[in-house]
């Protein structure tokens, strides 16, 4: 069986079966059949199929007739360069903009939501940091029936309180002198 790389442009995506078909523009715009798209997990672990998108150039791989075959991955190009060209820069940018960053050599990960960023947990969640955290926002709400502070709390502002406010000798804030 004889089978040639060639390369084209995504042109129609099936994907419930992790299919994809390519034009061929060297071929005189010849589309492939169906080609499947290796997946890295398919059976216990289980991820959403890595998929290319309409218009992106690729690599396949195809048979004698130069219409069947399998995908390789997506190729970059002069005319459309990697988005990162940096060893040591895990990066992924969504088609919304939303940006996933990590920096090995700097130790630095980062992400970028252009919506809303949700995490649940069915069990505790740990926040530890060597160096001061830091937490920006125009307010907060801690939605917290208990909250217990172990250290000092210094507050550049002011307070309003509803309810009761006792100092550990149980005086409120209805103690008058």
């Amino acid at each position: 069986m004889s089978i040639e790389l060639a390369y084209g442009e995504v042109s129609a995506i099936d994907y419930l079966s992790c299919r994809i078909r390519v034009r061929l523009d060297d071929r005189d715009g010849l589309q492939t059949y169906w080609l499947n798209i290796p997946q890295r997990n398919t059976q216990g672990t289980k991820r959403r199929p890595l998929m290319p998108e309409l218009g992106e150039q690729v690599a396949v791989l195809l048979d004698a007739d130069g219409v069947d075959g399998v995908y390789l991955g997506g190729i970059y190009s002069t005319a459309e360069p990697p988005p990162v060209a940096d060893e040591d820069t895990d990066f992924v940018r969504f088609s919304d903009g939303t940006v996933s960053m990590y920096d090995r050599k700097a130790g630095v990960m980062g992400l970028e939501c252009v919506g809303a960023l949700i995490v649940k947990c069915g069990r505790n969640i740990t926040v530890e940091a060597s160096e001061p955290l830091v937490v920006k926002a125009p307010s907060a709400t801690l939605d917290i029936l208990q909250v217990t502070l172990n250290g000092d709390l210094q507050v550049n502002g002011g307070i309003e309180a509803t309810g009761t406010v006792m100092d550990m000798s149980g005086n409120s804030n209805n103690h008058k002198h």
